[in-house]
């Protein structure tokens, strides 16, 4: 069996074409659906401008086509954003890194779903991509996305997908790996693919930010967002309990800018 260790992002660029199907369990629908509940709900979607960080292959945003937004996605990867122009052809894609969005006041609805805003490492880098949304968002603007308690990573099973293409078998495994203290979540990816000619599998690992709800719900607040945490259920808005390791943020731009602490009106 021929073996291959890949960098960071190489993996992705090399089975692009492949992602969508590894994604097949993914409900992009109801994620997209909640999003635009969120922002019906926190914010308003009549011409809203939303932004899709770490798009992908754009299924996301394929999604949301149907709420009649103007789509901008932003995503590291060149081969990713290829398909997802392809896509959604009238999206405006950016190839970017997180930490680097660079606009202001632009958006009314910003999304980040997979669990991908821990792709933000370490914590400064994650503080970064906060301060950049924040800047990002019109007033009263809404960034939603979801996020794994540290420590819940500790007992996160791995997930395995196996599909086939003709005479390929393909399966995808990932895992998250977390040594219990420190910042740094560690995704491990397998990939292998098998047919009649032989076996080949590339293994790839990502560091990730590993840090407490309670944490990130400080940063945000920090960072001067307006926060809800919700249950990780897509089907309705059930306030989080405090228990379950997997939520979701809604964080909102203030309509108005909070002053500094001493500061008094004119």
């Amino acid at each position: 069996m021929s073996e291959t260790l890949v960098a960071d992002n190489a993996l992705y660029s090399d089975l692009s074409a492949y992602y969508d199907d590894f994604c097949a369990g993914v409900d992009y629908h109801e994620q997209s659906a909640f999003a635009h509940r969120v922002l019906s709900a926190f914010g308003s979607p009549d011409g809203a401008v939303a932004l899709d960080l770490a798009c992908g292959t754009g299924a996301h945003l394929a999604r949301m086509q149907a709420y009649g937004y103007e789509l901008h996605g932003l995503d590291l990867n060149p081969a990713m954003l290829k398909q997802a122009q392809v896509k959604v052809p009238r999206a405006r894609l950016i190839e970017s890194d997180m930490s680097a969005l660079d606009v202001h006041e632009v958006y009314d609805l910003v999304s980040c779903f997979l669990y991908s805003i821990h792709y933000s490492h370490p914590v400064s880098s994650l503080r970064q991509t906060l301060t950049r949304v924040l800047q990002a968002l019109k007033p009263g603007g809404v960034f939603v996305f979801n996020a794994v308690n540290a420590q819940g990573a500790l007992t996160e099973r791995p997930v395995v997908t196996q599909i086939k293409r003709g005479e390929q078998q393909l399966t995808f495994r990932s895992a998250w790996h977390y040594r219990g203290q420190g910042e740094t979540l560690d995704l491990h990816l397998t990939i292998t693919r098998q047919d009649s000619a032989g076996c080949e599998q590339w293994h790839d690992q990502h560091q990730m930010t590993a840090i407490t709800i309670g944490e990130l719900q400080s940063i945000l607040s920090e960072t001067g967002f307006e926060v809800t945490v919700l249950e990780h259920n897509y089907g309705a808005f059930i306030p989080w309990k405090g228990e379950s390791d997997n939520v979701i943020f809604i964080a909102c731009k203030p309509e108005t800018a909070i002053p500094d602490a001493g500061q008094h009106p004119g």
